[in-house]
């Protein structure tokens, strides 16, 4: 009987990990009775196995640990940073655009309907000049060579 190559593949990992039945363990001999690169391939896979059992993680310095809770701790803070002083920026230019259009919501001559409209349109407005503001802020910062880049 002629197994299929992923099957061969199959019953080498079985038996590398161990967890091979004696049936498969003498199909798998058989197998490389009739095709000596499984033997190779076998021994190469256990090989790894042992090679990688045997590994251990190297073991870091506290003072890269202090490092990388610092950039952490800094990449948090600069995010609720930028969230909250956003949220400040259109709360505040909200409040002017109301104050600027407090005429226009107290005339009852115009509907609920444009009333919410124009407050929606605002809103939208207003969260994105913030939002293009400080992508713009922010790739200035990182985008060194954009004059020189011709597209």
């Amino acid at each position: 009987m002629s197994m299929k190559d992923e099957e061969v593949q199959q019953l080498m990992m079985k038996i590398v990990d161990g967890v091979a039945s004696p049936e498969e363990q003498e199909a798998m001999a058989e197998a490389i009775q009739s095709n000596e690169g499984w033997e190779a391939e076998l021994r190469a896979f256990k090989k790894i196995k042992e090679v990688t059992a045997n590994m251990q993680f190297k073991e870091l310095p506290d003072s890269y640990w202090s490092g990388y809770w610092k950039d952490v701790y800094r990449r948090t803070e600069r995010t609720l940073a930028w969230t909250l002083m956003s949220i400040g920026l259109m709360i505040t230019l909200g409040f002017f655009a109301y104050v600027g259009l407090s005429r226009f919501y107290s005339d009852p001559g115009i509907s609920v309907a444009l009333k919410i409209g124009v407050s929606l349109a605002l809103s939208g407005g207003i969260i994105m000049i913030v939002s293009i503001a400080r992508e713009r802020l922010f790739a200035r910062k990182h985008e060194r060579y954009e004059k020189e880049v011709e597209r």
